[in-house]
């Protein structure tokens, strides 16, 4: 079966439902997968899902495929990713799969595929996913299927990392997705007073999928200085990556978070690698070399940062999307979970709000992270050439980075676009040490995509930003 090729993406597997994503498509992923697996040896795999309204079909489908091929499967039902991740550690088996879209729309959906102990399938892995497919070369076998609830294995072993003094008064928006089964019972179970924002499991998504949408943050900080609580977290559909607002509502970009993580790595291990995605503000790398670290840049997505963290022995990885990963007492996946507790935990040790912890890096006013929508079959080709010739001419004197799209430095600005691994859009950041180069930089960016057609602006997350002054200045 010749299956879309725009669901085979960098770090993972996604496409509309009922349009490039079915059972039958889902089926077959799972006998590729188990052709995949088989021929690595390994014989069990756990699957988890969201809860989106195809994901219980789709698992379904995915598992039959898999134990059609010869996989034993344990069906961990509705779940988070880092719950799957934990998975190969408490079943002591290397493949896991988690059924989600993460934080696309409700008409998308699709897998993360575990290959490793805190490894996921990316690049040219999912590339012989592919190739296993098209060409039919499918093992068989009949593998079983049990079925068990981890949640609370995964539960005692997180909590087991912390031990938090303070009552923390914290409000929880999980966008009516899965998330909602699970954070609310992690945050009180670690000794925290919970305000909920959108529990209640809604497969519509009325409120969104993507916790880095200011319109998200924008309603957690007023439910937080409602409630007068001491931090707001947000999550996305699967529950492995974060946001953030202070006491005061004040919304906090993740890159920003990332530089705090960095000062808790390097008080106790200096020199320690602390690895960021191309889209973070200049003040993450400054501050990393400020305390005697090694900072590198890498790709953006969830997979390439946990095979640099692997390659490269860091102590750190973070995201301005959320996905935090830790490697000094932890396992090096992204959970988000585990992430938030740390950032309580650090905030404790220093007897800091967030907002007093965050106060020194405000060097640069900093965008959010706009997403543009653009077709699968364009985006990259736009912005490797167009864009790029853009950008490079429109800021001459800038140093040009092509590790990921193209990114621009000054010593006083940043700007970046790149094409996006998980959906039909490009995704674009920029940052100015001061209002009027910020209006700059912005006013600049928004001549260079508006003279492209092929940009949808009707299809945007944060596309207020190449309008508006920043709205954390």
């Amino acid at each position: 079966m010749q299956l879309s090729p725009y669901i085979f993406r960098g770090y993972d597997i996604r496409g509309i439902v009922d349009q490039e994503i079915t059972d039958e498509v889902m089926y077959l992923i799972g006998r590729g997968f188990a052709t995949f697996l088989t021929e690595r040896r390994i014989r069990l795999c756990s699957v988890g899902r969201d809860n989106r309204q195809s994901s219980t079909s789709f698992s379904k489908a995915f598992i039959r495929g898999l134990n059609d091929g010869g996989i034993d499967t344990i069906d961990i039902g509705l779940s988070l990713s880092q719950i799957v991740y934990f998975s190969s550690y408490h079943f002591l088996s290397k493949a896991c799969a988690m059924i989600t879209a993460s934080h696309n729309p409700k008409n998308f959906n699709g897998l993360k595929l575990g290959i490793g102990y805190s490894k996921t399938m990316s690049g040219t892995e999912i590339q012989e996913l592919r190739q296993i497919i098209e060409s039919g070369r499918f093992s068989i076998g009949y593998g079983r299927s049990l079925s068990q609830n981890i949640f609370l294995p995964y539960q005692k072993h997180l909590q087991q990392y912390f031990k938090l003094k303070k009552k923390w008064r914290v409000v929880v928006d999980t966008l009516n997705t899965s998330s909602g089964c699970f954070y609310p019972q992690i945050f009180r179970k670690a000794g925290c007073k919970v305000i909920t924002l959108h529990e209640r499991l809604d497969s519509h998504f009325p409120n969104g999928t993507d916790p880095t949408d200011t319109k998200v943050l924008t309603d957690l900080g007023k439910k937080v200085v409602r409630e007068k609580a001491d931090i707001g977290f947000a999550f996305d559909a699967d529950g492995d990556r974060m946001a953030v607002v202070d006491e005061n509502g004040k919304l906090h970009w993740m890159d920003i978070i990332v530089a705090l993580f960095a000062i808790d790595i390097l008080e106790n291990i200096p020199g320690a690698t602390i690895i960021y995605n191309n889209l973070c503000s200049k003040s993450v790398s400054e501050t990393i070399h400020r305390l005697g670290g090694n900072p590198l840049m890498w790709k953006t997505g969830h997979s390439f940062i946990k095979a640099k963290i692997q390659e490269t022995g860091a102590m750190l990885g973070g995201e301005l999307s959320g996905h935090i990963f830790f490697m000094d007492n932890f396992f090096g996946h992204d959970d988000a979970a585990y992430a938030c507790l740390r950032l309580l935990s650090f905030l404790e040790k220093h007897g800091e709000t967030l907002s007093e912890a965050t106060s020194s890096f405000e060097s640069y006013l900093g965008s959010p992270e706009i997403k543009l929508g653009v077709a699968d079959e364009i985006k990259f080709t736009l912005v490797e050439k167009q864009l790029r010739h853009d950008l490079s001419t429109s800021w001459p004197d800038a140093k040009i980075n092509d590790l990921d799209g193209i990114r621009i430095d000054s010593e006083e600005m940043m700007a970046v676009v790149r094409a996006s691994q998980n959906g039909p859009y490009i995704t674009v950041r920029f940052e100015g040490r001061s209002e009027k180069l910020y209006n700059e930089v912005r006013d600049k960016l928004k001549r260079i995509l508006t003279a492209y057609p092929e940009i949808d602006w009707q299809d945007s997350i944060n596309g207020y930003a190449l309008n508006n002054k920043n709205e954390l200045s």
